[in-house]
Protein backbone atom coordinates (compact mmCIF):
# COMPACT_ATOMS: atom_id res chain seq x y z
CA UNK A 1 0.00 0.00 0.00
CA UNK A 2 1.71 3.53 -1.34
CA UNK A 3 2.85 5.91 1.54
CA UNK A 4 0.40 8.95 1.71
CA UNK A 5 3.48 11.25 2.25
CA UNK A 6 4.87 11.87 -0.90
CA UNK A 7 1.87 13.46 -1.64
CA UNK A 8 1.23 15.50 1.62
CA UNK A 9 4.86 16.39 0.61
CA UNK A 10 4.56 17.71 -2.73
CA UNK A 11 1.29 19.87 -1.37
CA UNK A 12 3.09 21.72 0.74
CA UNK A 13 6.39 21.85 -1.58
CA UNK A 14 3.74 23.64 -3.98
CA UNK A 15 1.74 25.70 -1.62
CA UNK A 16 5.04 27.65 -0.23
CA UNK A 17 5.81 28.11 -3.98
CA UNK A 18 2.42 29.66 -4.17
CA UNK A 19 3.12 31.77 -1.57
CA UNK A 20 6.38 32.98 -2.21
CA UNK A 21 5.10 33.73 -5.17
CA UNK A 22 2.32 35.42 -3.95
CA UNK A 23 4.50 37.44 -1.43
CA UNK A 24 6.83 38.33 -4.30
CA UNK A 25 4.25 39.81 -6.55
CA UNK A 26 2.75 41.49 -3.17
CA UNK A 27 5.84 43.14 -2.91
CA UNK A 28 6.52 44.14 -6.59
CA UNK A 29 3.00 45.43 -5.94
CA UNK A 30 4.10 47.33 -3.21
CA UNK A 31 7.70 48.90 -4.22
CA UNK A 32 5.74 49.59 -7.59
CA UNK A 33 3.15 51.44 -5.67
CA UNK A 34 5.74 53.36 -3.87
CA UNK A 35 7.44 54.14 -7.28
CA UNK A 36 4.45 55.73 -8.59
CA UNK A 37 4.12 57.48 -5.39
CA UNK A 38 7.76 59.01 -5.33
CA UNK A 39 6.89 60.10 -9.06
CA UNK A 40 3.85 61.79 -8.20
CA UNK A 41 5.41 63.76 -5.64
CA UNK A 42 8.61 64.54 -7.99
CA UNK A 43 5.91 65.15 -10.39
CA UNK A 44 4.31 67.77 -7.95
CA UNK A 45 7.05 69.26 -7.20
CA UNK A 46 8.68 70.16 -9.88
CA UNK A 47 5.25 71.60 -11.52
CA UNK A 48 5.08 73.60 -8.14
CA UNK A 49 7.86 74.74 -9.24
CA UNK A 50 6.89 75.96 -12.61
CA UNK A 51 3.98 77.30 -11.42
CA UNK A 52 5.99 79.16 -8.99
CA UNK A 53 8.24 80.73 -12.23
CA UNK A 54 5.20 81.39 -13.66
CA UNK A 55 3.61 83.90 -11.06
CA UNK A 56 7.04 85.51 -11.34
CA UNK A 57 7.01 86.42 -14.96
CA UNK A 58 9.71 83.83 -15.24
CA UNK A 59 7.90 82.01 -18.47
CA UNK A 60 11.58 80.20 -20.06
CA UNK A 61 12.42 78.85 -16.61
CA UNK A 62 8.73 77.63 -15.73
CA UNK A 63 8.40 75.91 -19.15
CA UNK A 64 11.16 73.92 -18.19
CA UNK A 65 10.08 72.74 -15.12
CA UNK A 66 6.80 71.48 -16.25
CA UNK A 67 7.80 70.07 -19.11
CA UNK A 68 10.09 68.04 -16.30
CA UNK A 69 7.11 67.39 -14.51
CA UNK A 70 5.23 65.80 -17.57
CA UNK A 71 8.57 63.77 -18.31
CA UNK A 72 7.87 62.34 -14.48
CA UNK A 73 4.05 61.33 -15.08
CA UNK A 74 3.34 61.76 -18.59
CA UNK A 75 -0.50 62.62 -19.73
CA UNK A 76 -1.28 65.38 -16.32
CA UNK A 77 -3.70 67.26 -18.08
CA UNK A 78 -3.02 69.80 -15.48
CA UNK A 79 0.32 70.03 -16.15
CA UNK A 80 -0.34 70.02 -20.11
CA UNK A 81 -2.96 72.79 -19.70
CA UNK A 82 -1.00 74.81 -17.41
CA UNK A 83 2.31 73.64 -19.70
CA UNK A 84 0.21 75.27 -23.24
CA UNK A 85 -0.89 78.79 -20.81
CA UNK A 86 3.30 79.03 -20.04
CA UNK A 87 3.66 78.37 -23.88
CA UNK A 88 1.37 81.47 -25.29
CA UNK A 89 2.54 83.82 -22.54
CA UNK A 90 5.96 83.30 -23.22
CA UNK A 91 4.64 84.41 -27.27
CA UNK A 92 5.38 80.61 -28.15
CA UNK A 93 2.26 80.15 -29.77
CA UNK A 94 2.93 77.29 -32.36
CA UNK A 95 3.98 74.88 -29.28
CA UNK A 96 1.15 76.01 -26.96
CA UNK A 97 -1.07 75.05 -30.57
CA UNK A 98 0.81 71.62 -30.55
CA UNK A 99 0.63 71.48 -27.03
CA UNK A 100 -3.49 71.65 -27.09
CA UNK A 101 -3.74 69.82 -30.32
CA UNK A 102 -2.83 66.91 -27.98
CA UNK A 103 -4.30 67.56 -25.19
CA UNK A 104 -7.80 67.78 -27.37
CA UNK A 105 -6.78 64.70 -29.11
CA UNK A 106 -7.90 62.15 -26.29
CA UNK A 107 -11.17 64.78 -25.20
CA UNK A 108 -12.17 67.37 -27.42
CA UNK A 109 -14.59 68.67 -24.49
CA UNK A 110 -11.51 69.89 -22.29
CA UNK A 111 -12.68 73.86 -21.97
CA UNK A 112 -9.84 75.07 -20.33
CA UNK A 113 -7.61 73.14 -23.40
CA UNK A 114 -10.48 74.79 -25.59
CA UNK A 115 -10.31 78.57 -23.81
CA UNK A 116 -6.65 78.15 -23.88
CA UNK A 117 -6.49 77.29 -27.41
CA UNK A 118 -8.97 80.21 -28.40
CA UNK A 119 -6.39 82.69 -26.78
CA UNK A 120 -3.62 81.18 -28.39
CA UNK A 121 -5.69 81.74 -32.15
CA UNK A 122 -6.47 85.29 -31.31
CA UNK A 123 -2.49 86.07 -30.79
CA UNK A 124 -2.22 84.44 -34.44
CA UNK A 125 -5.03 86.63 -35.54
CA UNK A 126 -6.86 83.77 -36.73
CA UNK A 127 -10.24 85.30 -35.31
CA UNK A 128 -13.10 83.57 -36.53
CA UNK A 129 -11.40 79.71 -35.54
CA UNK A 130 -10.70 81.35 -32.04
CA UNK A 131 -14.43 82.29 -32.01
CA UNK A 132 -15.30 78.43 -32.46
CA UNK A 133 -12.83 77.38 -29.92
CA UNK A 134 -14.73 79.87 -27.22
CA UNK A 135 -17.47 78.66 -27.97
CA UNK A 136 -16.21 74.89 -27.21
CA UNK A 137 -14.77 76.37 -24.38
CA UNK A 138 -18.77 77.65 -23.09
CA UNK A 139 -20.03 74.45 -23.76
CA UNK A 140 -17.40 72.28 -22.93
CA UNK A 141 -16.29 69.96 -19.92
CA UNK A 142 -14.68 71.43 -17.14
CA UNK A 143 -13.51 70.19 -13.25
CA UNK A 144 -14.80 72.24 -11.40
CA UNK A 145 -17.03 75.38 -11.06
CA UNK A 146 -18.24 74.14 -14.52
CA UNK A 147 -21.06 77.51 -14.66
CA UNK A 148 -18.61 79.94 -13.52
CA UNK A 149 -16.19 79.03 -15.90
CA UNK A 150 -18.56 78.87 -19.24
CA UNK A 151 -19.44 82.29 -18.18
CA UNK A 152 -16.22 83.28 -17.69
CA UNK A 153 -15.37 81.82 -20.82
CA UNK A 154 -18.22 83.79 -22.62
CA UNK A 155 -17.45 86.84 -21.30
CA UNK A 156 -13.76 86.92 -22.25
CA UNK A 157 -15.67 86.24 -26.07
CA UNK A 158 -17.91 89.17 -25.59
CA UNK A 159 -14.55 91.05 -24.41
CA UNK A 160 -13.27 90.31 -27.82
CA UNK A 161 -15.89 90.88 -29.80
CA UNK A 162 -16.23 94.16 -28.71
CA UNK A 163 -12.77 95.26 -29.17
CA UNK A 164 -13.56 94.12 -32.32
CA UNK A 165 -16.65 96.12 -32.68
CA UNK A 166 -18.22 92.81 -34.23
CA UNK A 167 -21.94 93.98 -33.37
CA UNK A 168 -23.75 91.20 -34.48
CA UNK A 169 -21.98 88.89 -32.70
CA UNK A 170 -21.88 90.70 -29.48
CA UNK A 171 -25.54 91.08 -29.65
CA UNK A 172 -25.89 86.87 -29.76
CA UNK A 173 -23.37 86.48 -27.03
CA UNK A 174 -25.44 89.27 -24.69
CA UNK A 175 -28.15 87.80 -25.40
CA UNK A 176 -27.58 84.42 -24.48
CA UNK A 177 -26.36 85.90 -20.92
CA UNK A 178 -28.75 89.08 -20.57
CA UNK A 179 -30.82 86.86 -17.56
CA UNK A 180 -27.93 85.78 -15.82
CA UNK A 181 -28.37 86.75 -12.13
CA UNK A 182 -25.69 89.35 -11.16
CA UNK A 183 -25.74 91.31 -7.62
CA UNK A 184 -22.92 93.45 -9.21
CA UNK A 185 -23.64 96.76 -10.16
CA UNK A 186 -20.20 96.98 -12.08
CA UNK A 187 -21.31 94.39 -14.04
CA UNK A 188 -24.54 95.04 -15.14
CA UNK A 189 -23.64 98.44 -15.97
CA UNK A 190 -20.78 96.98 -18.01
CA UNK A 191 -23.41 94.77 -19.87
CA UNK A 192 -25.39 97.80 -20.44
CA UNK A 193 -23.05 99.40 -21.86
CA UNK A 194 -22.02 96.57 -24.09
CA UNK A 195 -25.35 96.20 -25.30
CA UNK A 196 -25.30 100.06 -26.26
CA UNK A 197 -22.31 99.12 -28.27
CA UNK A 198 -24.03 96.20 -29.97
CA UNK A 199 -26.84 98.68 -31.15
CA UNK A 200 -29.54 97.42 -28.81
CA UNK A 201 -29.81 100.67 -26.11
CA UNK A 202 -33.42 99.13 -25.11
CA UNK A 203 -32.09 96.16 -23.50
CA UNK A 204 -28.96 98.10 -21.99
CA UNK A 205 -31.51 100.75 -20.79
CA UNK A 206 -33.62 98.33 -18.79
CA UNK A 207 -30.19 97.47 -17.39
CA UNK A 208 -29.27 100.43 -16.63
CA UNK A 209 -32.21 101.42 -14.93
CA UNK A 210 -32.05 98.25 -13.27
CA UNK A 211 -28.62 99.46 -11.59
CA UNK A 212 -30.22 102.57 -10.25
CA UNK A 213 -32.67 100.60 -8.66
CA UNK A 214 -30.57 99.00 -6.05
CA UNK A 215 -28.09 102.45 -6.30
CA UNK A 216 -29.76 105.53 -7.37
CA UNK A 217 -26.28 107.17 -6.82
CA UNK A 218 -24.83 105.77 -9.64
CA UNK A 219 -22.95 107.52 -11.91
CA UNK A 220 -21.99 105.41 -14.89
CA UNK A 221 -25.26 104.06 -15.01
CA UNK A 222 -26.79 107.67 -14.82
CA UNK A 223 -24.79 108.29 -17.83
CA UNK A 224 -25.43 104.48 -19.96
CA UNK A 225 -29.00 105.34 -19.39
CA UNK A 226 -28.64 108.97 -20.78
CA UNK A 227 -26.57 107.12 -23.86
CA UNK A 228 -29.24 104.54 -24.17
CA UNK A 229 -32.26 107.38 -24.42
CA UNK A 230 -30.46 109.44 -26.27
CA UNK A 231 -29.83 106.69 -28.44
CA UNK A 232 -33.68 106.40 -29.09
CA UNK A 233 -33.96 110.09 -29.27
CA UNK A 234 -35.50 110.33 -26.05
CA UNK A 235 -33.40 113.49 -25.76
CA UNK A 236 -35.12 115.24 -23.05
CA UNK A 237 -34.54 112.43 -20.80
CA UNK A 238 -31.33 111.26 -21.54
CA UNK A 239 -30.42 114.85 -20.29
CA UNK A 240 -31.94 114.55 -17.21
CA UNK A 241 -29.56 111.38 -16.75
CA UNK A 242 -27.03 113.17 -18.13
CA UNK A 243 -27.69 115.94 -15.26
CA UNK A 244 -27.97 113.25 -12.81
CA UNK A 245 -24.97 111.85 -13.04
CA UNK A 246 -22.99 114.95 -13.16
CA UNK A 247 -24.34 115.56 -9.67
CA UNK A 248 -22.85 112.33 -8.46
CA UNK A 249 -19.88 112.57 -10.25
CA UNK A 250 -19.08 116.35 -11.50
CA UNK A 251 -16.04 115.17 -13.54
CA UNK A 252 -17.81 112.38 -15.28
CA UNK A 253 -16.61 113.45 -19.15
CA UNK A 254 -18.74 110.97 -20.95
CA UNK A 255 -21.60 112.63 -18.84
CA UNK A 256 -20.38 116.29 -19.42
CA UNK A 257 -20.01 115.74 -23.19
CA UNK A 258 -23.36 113.93 -23.32
CA UNK A 259 -25.52 116.66 -21.61
CA UNK A 260 -23.46 119.25 -24.35
CA UNK A 261 -24.60 117.49 -26.82
CA UNK A 262 -28.14 116.96 -25.61
CA UNK A 263 -28.74 120.39 -24.83
CA UNK A 264 -27.44 122.05 -28.09
CA UNK A 265 -29.86 119.60 -29.92
CA UNK A 266 -32.55 120.09 -27.61
CA UNK A 267 -32.07 123.82 -29.02
CA UNK A 268 -31.65 122.68 -32.85
CA UNK A 269 -34.72 120.15 -32.90
CA UNK A 270 -37.90 122.07 -34.59
CA UNK A 271 -39.77 118.92 -34.40
CA UNK A 272 -40.08 119.06 -30.70
CA UNK A 273 -43.27 118.33 -29.42
CA UNK A 274 -45.11 122.10 -27.91
CA UNK A 275 -43.08 124.50 -29.87
CA UNK A 276 -45.20 127.45 -31.36
CA UNK A 277 -44.68 128.63 -34.81
CA UNK A 278 -42.33 131.37 -34.04
CA UNK A 279 -40.32 129.12 -32.32
CA UNK A 280 -40.29 126.64 -35.29
CA UNK A 281 -39.44 129.51 -37.24
CA UNK A 282 -36.40 130.36 -35.67
CA UNK A 283 -34.97 127.10 -35.53
CA UNK A 284 -35.23 126.37 -38.85
CA UNK A 285 -34.01 129.61 -40.00
CA UNK A 286 -30.63 128.15 -37.46
CA UNK A 287 -30.49 124.94 -39.53
CA UNK A 288 -30.33 126.61 -42.54
CA UNK A 289 -27.76 128.85 -41.05
CA UNK A 290 -25.94 125.71 -40.33
CA UNK A 291 -26.37 123.91 -42.94
CA UNK A 292 -24.92 126.87 -45.62
CA UNK A 293 -21.93 127.11 -43.09
CA UNK A 294 -20.87 123.44 -43.21
CA UNK A 295 -21.71 123.40 -46.91
CA UNK A 296 -19.59 126.69 -47.95
CA UNK A 297 -16.49 125.09 -46.13
CA UNK A 298 -16.08 122.16 -47.99
CA UNK A 299 -17.41 123.95 -51.61
CA UNK A 300 -14.26 125.60 -52.04
CA UNK A 301 -13.66 129.15 -53.61
CA UNK A 302 -15.83 128.07 -56.89
CA UNK A 303 -18.92 125.81 -55.98
CA UNK A 304 -21.14 124.37 -58.88
CA UNK A 305 -23.58 126.23 -60.41
CA UNK A 306 -26.51 123.91 -58.55
CA UNK A 307 -25.02 124.51 -55.15
CA UNK A 308 -24.26 127.87 -55.66
CA UNK A 309 -27.76 128.19 -56.29
CA UNK A 310 -28.58 126.33 -53.24
CA UNK A 311 -26.15 128.35 -51.29
CA UNK A 312 -27.63 131.67 -52.97
CA UNK A 313 -31.11 130.80 -51.56
CA UNK A 314 -29.56 130.11 -47.92
CA UNK A 315 -28.31 133.75 -47.63
CA UNK A 316 -31.68 135.00 -49.38
CA UNK A 317 -33.67 132.69 -46.42
CA UNK A 318 -31.24 134.20 -44.08
CA UNK A 319 -31.83 137.69 -45.11
CA UNK A 320 -35.52 137.77 -45.67
CA UNK A 321 -37.89 139.31 -43.02
CA UNK A 322 -40.58 137.23 -42.19
CA UNK A 323 -44.36 137.76 -40.47
CA UNK A 324 -45.65 136.11 -37.90
CA UNK A 325 -48.89 135.38 -40.18
CA UNK A 326 -46.76 133.24 -42.39
CA UNK A 327 -43.80 131.78 -40.57
CA UNK A 328 -45.43 128.26 -40.45
CA UNK A 329 -45.32 128.28 -44.43
CA UNK A 330 -41.17 129.72 -44.06
CA UNK A 331 -40.52 126.66 -41.53
CA UNK A 332 -41.68 124.29 -43.85
CA UNK A 333 -39.47 126.18 -46.81
CA UNK A 334 -36.32 126.62 -44.69
CA UNK A 335 -36.31 123.09 -43.39
CA UNK A 336 -36.55 121.70 -47.12
CA UNK A 337 -33.63 123.83 -48.13
CA UNK A 338 -31.86 122.82 -45.08
CA UNK A 339 -32.37 118.70 -46.06
CA UNK A 340 -31.31 120.00 -49.49
CA UNK A 341 -27.77 121.49 -48.31
CA UNK A 342 -27.17 118.67 -45.73
CA UNK A 343 -27.75 116.13 -48.59
CA UNK A 344 -24.20 118.20 -50.22
CA UNK A 345 -22.44 118.32 -47.48
CA UNK A 346 -22.80 114.78 -47.12
CA UNK A 347 -20.69 114.63 -50.35
CA UNK A 348 -17.94 116.46 -48.89
CA UNK A 349 -14.84 114.72 -47.53
CA UNK A 350 -14.43 113.84 -44.90
CA UNK A 351 -18.55 113.50 -44.20
CA UNK A 352 -19.67 114.98 -41.48
CA UNK A 353 -19.73 112.89 -38.11
CA UNK A 354 -23.06 111.52 -37.60
CA UNK A 355 -23.24 112.03 -33.72
CA UNK A 356 -22.90 116.00 -33.98
CA UNK A 357 -26.06 117.78 -32.78
CA UNK A 358 -26.38 118.98 -36.65
CA UNK A 359 -26.27 115.87 -37.79
CA UNK A 360 -28.92 114.49 -35.59
CA UNK A 361 -31.07 117.42 -36.33
CA UNK A 362 -31.15 116.39 -39.75
CA UNK A 363 -31.70 113.20 -38.96
CA UNK A 364 -34.91 113.87 -37.07
CA UNK A 365 -36.29 116.49 -39.30
CA UNK A 366 -36.02 113.59 -42.31
CA UNK A 367 -37.97 110.95 -40.13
Amino acid sequence: MPSPFPARSFLGTMSLVFFAIAAIFAADMFLAGMERKESRIEAARLFKQGRTAIARGQNAEAIERIKDAISVERGNRDYLRTLAQAELTAGKTDDAESTLTDLMQTDPTDGLACLIMGRVLVKEGRFPEAVSYYHRAVYGQWNQDAAANRLRARLELIDLLAQRNSKEELLAELLAIQDHPSSDPAMRTRLGQLFLQAGSPSRAAVLFRGVLRDAPANADADAGLGQAEFAQGQYRAAQRDFQAALRVTPDNQAARRGLDVSDELLTLDPTLRGLGQAERFRRSLKLVELAQGEVSQCAGAHPAPELQELLDLAAKALKTRVIAARQGDAAESNLDLAERLWARRKECQPPPAADSPLALAMARIAQ
